[in-house]
Parts: structure tokens; C-alpha cells; sequence
């Protein structure tokens, strides 16, 4: 048997246990008072704190399981200490390691039980493993150390939220100790089970931004991350570089890389992306709003400038007739020239896509085949 899977049988038994309290304890997060005959819900924080001897039990229980399997993690991400070394420290060893490795401290667990009445942010979003890589930072870890140590004067701090915020910081550890991964397509990435056979919670849909430029894992607020299938981005890059070298053969035939008008705006752009590495130069964009604004220049009267927008091939191109801003009865003296740069730049994106060998773009976003994995 895997060693993971004891650990995880061991959080699913955990995990039925305060299911089974809940069906004692209502667990929620308000309540219904009267005011005057009418009857209004207010925050309620009483039945998050209820405790007992059997919830402390639970919590120590819980925490034991994460000392133990930050301690696999540990060893398997190399920490400097070796196993069987008595002064090993779950939280300033072992979960900052884990920290430094996975920024687990941004990572997101979700109560998604449908037999808890949890309404408020701050309980159905945690973020379990934030401030638990030092010595007593997380709530659930001040409150474990209080009833292992002092269990008649701290039981109090044997609560319910405390138990649901260790048992969901044992579930992302025992999701990064389990590793799962596997394929799906991307239009089905939203539509996957992220509890991962939790009946309590799940985590959050990993992102992907523009993951079909250069096919990098983007970090987020999930433990998993996404990439494209080898040899679905293979098929993607072919279909980029044709369109690329379509792209610059047309480029390098455009008469405005003469004009030093064109020239000066160009370089405006390209001073921007140096500035801010994510913005990026879309050259065809650029001399499609040049070519507009060349067309209807701001010395012309608003009615004139007003009919040449209306009539030129931007405005009637196919993206901006489904995108279209303003109807041309709409178009005003102040207006017109934020119009202008619109239109422009779909008729750019229009001849952009009139250079591609294939809809990659819509391939990237459906049925090109993904990898979800933990890095």
C-alpha cells in the first residue's frame, strides 16, 4: 500500500468523525432573531465556537496527522534535518519548507459540506497553511497546542472552528503528499471534481492565463497547476509559428515602416513593453490605428470624420459589426476618437486571424488535451 494513501484514509476517518458532530451541532455561521415581528438572520459566531471534550479529542487528533505528514513532505523535499532527529519542528522545519516549495501560505481551501450553514467569506474560504510555518502562527495550531498541554483550563479552545480549519489544513497537505494528476481537456477544466473525494471541502480550479503562450504553469491561489499536453502544444506552435512568419513576411512589406510618424508611434508602444514586461506590442493593431487615424485625422470637421469612420473598412469589418460600441447615431465630438482607436484595433485583430492557418486559438480553448498536475 502506498504510504499516501494510509494518510489519506486516515483524514477521510477524521473527516466522518466531524461529519458525525455536525449532526449534533448545527454549524453555522447566523442566526434568525425577531425584531419587533420581523424576522432578520445576523452573523453568529456562537456555534463556531461550541467545544467539548470529544471536539478536542478531534482537533488533537487532526493536528497529530499534520505533524506527521509534514514530516514525510519534509524528508521527501530534502529537508536538512534527517528522520529521527528529535528536534524536528513540525511548523518552523517542516511546514516552512513546505512553504518555500509551494507558497502554501496563498493557497485556498473551500467548505463546500452541504450540511454546513457556513455564509461568511472568512469560513468558507481559508487558507489553512497561512502563518503555520511559525511557532504557533495558525489559529488551529494556538488552539491544538492549548488543549494538548492544558486540556481543563483551554477547552474551550477545542471548538469547532478550530477543528475545521486543522482538518482543512490536513486536506491541502494530504493533497501534496498524494501528487494526483491527470488529463482532461481544457474546455473540461472547469468541470472537474476539485474536492478530490472530500465530502468537507475542495480547492480552487487552477488558473491557466494565456497558458498557449509558451505552455508555462501559472502559480495560483490552487495547489494544482495546468500545461498543455505535449503534443497538443506542439500542434499549437505550428500553427503560432506559420502565422508568425505570415505575420512578419506582410510586416515587412508595409510602406508606414518609412514614415517617421508611424515610426515615433511604434516606439512609444515598444518603450511601454520595457517598462512593464507583461504589456505587449500588437504591431498589426498599431498600424491598423495608424492607417485610421491617417484616414480621419483630427483637423477634419466631426461630421466628416464622423462619415469616414462610419464608411471605412474598419468599421464595416466582420469583429466590429459583432462588437460594435456605439451605433453610429451615438457617435458625439467626444466620443468619436475612443471609436476610432476601437475600431482600429479590431481591425487589426481581423486581419490578424485572416493569417491563420488554423483556429488554434480555439483548439487552445477546447479540445486540446491537459495535464493538471502538483509541480
Amino acid at each position: 500500500m502506498k504510504k499516501s494513501n494510509i494518510f489519506w484514509q486516515t483524514y477521510l476517518n477524521l473527516e466522518k468523525e466531524l461529519i458525525e458532530v455536525s449532526k449534533f451541532i448545527f454549524i453555522t455561521d447566523e442566526k434568525t432573531v425577531n425584531e419587533k415581528g420581523v424576522e432578520k438572520v445576523q452573523p453568529c459566531k456562537t456555534q463556531l465556537e461550541t467545544y467539548s471534550p470529544h471536539i478536542a479529542d478531534l482537533l488533537v487528533r487532526t493536528c497529530v496527522q499534520i505533524e506527521a505528514i509534514s514530516k514525510e513532505l519534509y524528508f521527501e523535499l530534502n529537508g536538512e534535518k534527517q528522520r529521527g532527529n528529535n528536534e524536528i519542528k513540525f511548523d518552523e522545519d517542516c511546514l516552512k519548507l513546505i512553504d518555500i516549495k509551494w507558497e502554501t501560505h496563498k493557497k485556498k481551501v473551500l467548505v463546500v459540506a452541504p450540511f454546513f450553514n457556513l455564509t461568511m467569506d472568512e469560513n468558507t474560504i481559508l487558507r489553512p497553511l497561512k502563518e503555520a510555518h511559525k511557532r504557533q502562527g495558525a489559529y488551529w495550531e494556538k488552539c491544538y497546542q492549548a488543549v494538548k498541554h492544558d486540556r481543563y483550563a483551554c477547552l474551550c479552545c477545542g471548538n469547532v472552528k478550530a477543528l475545521i480549519h486543522a482538518m482543512a489544513a490536513l486536506y491541502l497537505l494530504n493533497i501534496y503528499y498524494r501528487k494526483d494528476s491527470w488529463q482532461v481537456s481544457y474546455k473540461d477544466l472547469k468541470k472537474q471534481d476539485y474536492s478530490i473525494g472530500s465530502s468537507l471541502f475542495a480547492v480552487k480550479v487552477p488558473q491557466t492565463g494565456q497558458l498557449w503562450y509558451g505552455n508555462q504553469p501559472l502559480d495560483s491561489e490552487s495547489p494544482y497547476v495546468v500545461t498543455y499536453h505535449d503534443d497538443a502544444y506542439k500542434r499549437i506552435e505550428e500553427a503560432q509559428r506559420y502565422e508568425k512568419e505570415a505575420l512578419v513576411d506582410y510586416w515587412a512589406q508595409q510602406p508606414e515602416l518609412h514614415e517617421s510618424d508611424f515610426i515615433a508611434q511604434l516606439n512609444l508602444e515598444l518603450e511601454k513593453q520595457k517598462q512593464n514586461p507583461t504589456y505587449r506590442v500588437m504591431y498589426i493593431w498599431e498600424l491598423a490605428k495608424y492607417r485610421l487615424n491617417k484616414l480621419i485625422p483630427e483637423t477634419l470637421p466631426f461630421e466628416d470624420r464622423k462619415n469616414r469612420l462610419i464608411n471605412s473598412e474598419a468599421w464595416r469589418g466582420r469583429i466590429n459589426q459583432q462588437n460594435q460600441h456605439l451605433a453610429p447615431d451615438e457617435i458625439t465630438e467626444e466620443n468619436i476618437q475612443s471609436e476610432i482607436e476601437s475600431a482600429a484595433i479590431r481591425w487589426g485583430m481581423e486581419f490578424e486571424w485572416s493569417f491563420k492557418k488554423e483556429e488554434w486559438e480555439l483548439y487552445a480553448t477546447s479540445s486540446a488535451m491537459c495535464k493538471v498536475f502538483i509541480p
